[in-house]
């Protein structure tokens, strides 16, 4: 069954449908959820949260050929809302995660990449480690391609000055 169709079916009110959308997504919704939230568990919280606010809301999604940046837009906010919650309760143990689930990840890569400003470390997460075009960042993010491109060169300058080479994690060369 092709992904238009199920995108459809999903919008119907078939569970099934959206689980399988989900379940071709689950690497890269893990790959997304674990750069924000730097732990296993909490990613996983906010892929679950993702999949409970994607089934409550496909039937708003009004361009089913824009459904992928549709969820990792889902995927952000409930990042954002988890980490929210956590500075609320648990200030002190916010960055306890580790990067066993991904070898490649360095730890001081992701330190440097959440001392960005939000602005900055989206586009970089969303383009780098998500392999999404500078055109899906856009719709995504909702902002001008222009402004993604400069976004990335200034997150990519900040990201010299720690000494870290971003361009070597950019996942379309082996995903």
């Amino acid at each position: 069954m092709n992904e238009g169709s199920l995108i459809t079916q999903a919008q119907a009110g078939d569970g099934e449908a959206l689980g399988q959308l989900l379940q071709a997504r689950q690497d890269k919704l893990y790959r997304t959820a674990f750069l924000y939230v730097h732990n296993q568990t909490d990613a996983l919280d906010v892929i679950q949260e993702t999949a409970l606010q994607a089934m409550l809301s496909i039937k708003k999604l009004r361009q089913p050929e824009f459904f992928d940046t549709w969820l990792i837009r889902i995927l952000i906010n409930s990042a954002y809302r988890l980490l929210r919650h956590q500075k609320n309760t648990e200030l002190a143990d916010m960055h306890q995660g580790t990067t066993a689930a991904r070898p490649e990840l360095h730890w001081d890569l992701l330190q440097d990449l959440n001392k960005l400003p939000p602005k900055l470390r989206d586009v970089l997460i969303l383009y780098y480690f998500n392999d999404l075009s500078l055109q899906e960042v856009a719709q995504v993010l909702h902002i001008p391609t222009g402004t993604v491109k400069s976004r990335i060169a200034r997150g990519l300058q900040r990201m010299r000055e720690e000494g870290d080479v971003i361009h070597e994690y950019r996942f379309s060369q082996n995903h």
